[in-house]
């Protein structure tokens, strides 16, 4: 019998403690917080692009001789480079074509074979279109 009212009453401080605890309010710690500096970085510089201007498509050439030796081929082109023409040495099968210049349009090259075949020497150029 003292068993039991041992545990009894063991029991009933038990319960009444375990309650106390929880009717508390937990107390929020307050944690201190380390502010570090950070060093900025460093402002690169600003760069300002160029509009880049679009390159005008090369769909029509003005052809002024097709060449098979090379040597024959850049010496005309040196001479219509002197002329002021915008000439080139491309490849036409195996064949070296040199062109007077390059056209967007078949109407911009046409206008331009009208003026070069007045000139005299000049009359067998012929448009070749780029495919």
């Amino acid at each position: 019998m003292k068993v039991i009212v041992f545990l009894l009453a063991f029991s009933l401080v038990g319960l009444f403690t375990s309650c106390k605890e929880k009717k508390k309010k937990p107390v929020l710690a307050q944690k201190k917080v380390e502010v570090v500096e950070v060093p900025k970085p460093k402002e690169e510089p600003v760069i300002v692009e160029e509009p880049v201007v679009p390159e005008k498509q090369a769909n029509y050439h003005l052809v002024g001789g097709c060449f098979r030796i090379r040597s024959n081929a850049e010496r005309f082109n040196a001479k219509l480079l002197n002329e002021g023409y915008d000439s080139q040495i491309l490849p036409f099968y195996n064949l070296n074509m040199v062109t007077y210049n390059s056209y967007e349009t078949r109407a911009e090259a046409q206008v331009a074979l009208n003026r070069i075949v007045r000139e005299p020497g000049k009359s067998k150029t012929w448009v070749y279109p780029v495919r």
